[in-house]
């Protein structure tokens, strides 16, 4: 069977316009950033092919130069998709590089065909060997078989890409044009094929896996604050409860409720609350350590479990919460912000999570009874010293 290339090129063309319709229409407009990558990634693919069409009829230089630019953005774009669901990528100040200097060489050295050939054909399998970096760098939170099947599409598209420039710059006899009926260029069209259908059911594995991802930070998360939930917050915190009884670590739960939280929804509103909740979760993310839980237990009441943390090192957690707060400045004028606390520390006699939680939620009432802007420890109703009450003044 003789495969014509021209009859494949305008396959070719047929699908990618397809492509760029379909894409859109699966995934929508209103998608991460991530995902409006691909999207534009689709439609540069299809302005670069639709350029292409044109060169012979309308312009060649022109439309090829663009042709060329268009296919380098396409790439770059599909770079910057995968850096936004995989983390920080390896290689763009040199992806950006290549994406500029390709087009650039080639308009310019348009007249000499074995250079454009060779230099553009050499730019774009960069281009394609950039985002197989970028697929093949590690990732854990992501899966592996859509970014291989990425790697091999691209890998072997950029292949067949770099025998086109080797035959073009060095045996210009043998290949005269993309259209020749050369076994390259055919490979290479019946590949492009191939590659093009899977390189984008991978794009739309990966964007389904952000999806999922995005549905489990949110199913997991409080809104307002950006914490952890309370049922979330549970489930972990049972299981490095479980771990450090385990291996003999000290453990402390300290629960922390915003002092005079009423008074400053009627002084100034929810919004007020909802900005006192909000400078709480910011202070307590800037003073604790990755391996502390915490989060939101329920109203104005926030949960945290210190792991590898003693009665003493937690009481010095207690305090610097209590300074960064007050650096942090006031919610209003004379609107001071402040929180009792109630510590408790993982005991022998703690059958689990809930018994932990009772003892220093009972540490926390007392706070509260005694006067609030304190911190008691369960069992131990000695205030801790140092600790300058912080309420809203009446």
């Amino acid at each position: 069977m003789n495969l014509d290339v021209n009859t494949l090129l305008a396959l070719m063309l047929a699908n990618v316009f397809a492509m760029a319709v379909a894409v859109p229409v699966v995934m929508g407009w209103r998608v991460s950033a991530a995902a409006r990558h691909v999207l534009a990634s689709a439609v540069a693919q299809a302005l670069a092919w639709g350029s292409f069409l044109l060169a012979l009829p309308v312009h060649d230089q022109l439309f090829s130069t663009l042709w060329v630019a268009l296919l380098g953005a396409s790439f770059v774009l599909m770079w910057h998709a995968l850096r936004g669901w995989l983390g920080p990528r390896p290689g763009r100040p040199l992806l950006l590089a290549v994406a500029v200097l390709t087009p650039l060489g080639y308009g310019f050295g348009f007249e000499h065909y074995a250079f454009r050939v060779g230099w553009s054909n050499l730019g774009l399998g960069l281009l394609m060997l950039m985002v197989c970096l970028a697929c093949a760098w590690p990732a854990p939170h992501a899966s592996r078989r859509w970014r291989g099947l990425i790697v091999v599409c691209l890998g072997s598209l950029a292949l067949i890409t770099f025998t086109r420039g080797v035959l073009g710059a060095f045996f210009t006899e043998l290949y005269p044009t993309l259209r020749t009926p050369h076994p390259v260029n055919v490979i290479g069209a019946v590949l492009n094929h191939i590659a093009l259908t899977l390189t984008t059911i991978g794009l739309l594995v990966g964007w389904h896996e952000e999806a999922e991802r995005r549905l489990r930070i949110q199913a997991n998360t409080d809104a307002l604050t950006g914490l952890l939930n309370r049922r979330a917050w549970r489930e972990r915190a049972a299981d490095a409860l479980a771990t450090a009884r385990r291996d003999g670590e000290p453990v402390a739960v300290l629960m922390l409720d915003i002092d005079h939280f009423k008074r400053i929804n009627d002084l100034g509103g929810h919004e007020m609350g909802d900005r006192a909740l909000q400078l709480i979760a910011r202070t307590l993310r800037g003073c604790l350590r990755r391996s502390d839980l915490v989060c939101r237990y329920g109203g104005e009441e926030f949960c945290v479990l210190l792991a590898r943390t003693s009665d003493e090192a937690a009481r010095d957690v207690d305090k610097r919460l209590r300074s960064a707060l007050r650096a942090g400045g006031e919610l209003g004028p004379g609107m001071a912000l402040g929180f009792s606390s109630g510590l408790a520390v993982l005991c022998a006699d703690d059958a689990d999570l809930d018994a932990v939680l009772r003892r220093a939620d009972k540490a926390l009432y007392e706070a509260k009874s005694a006067g609030r802007g304190r911190l008691i420890r369960a069992q131990d109703r000695a205030v801790a010293a140092g600790h300058a009450a912080l309420a809203v003044p009446t």
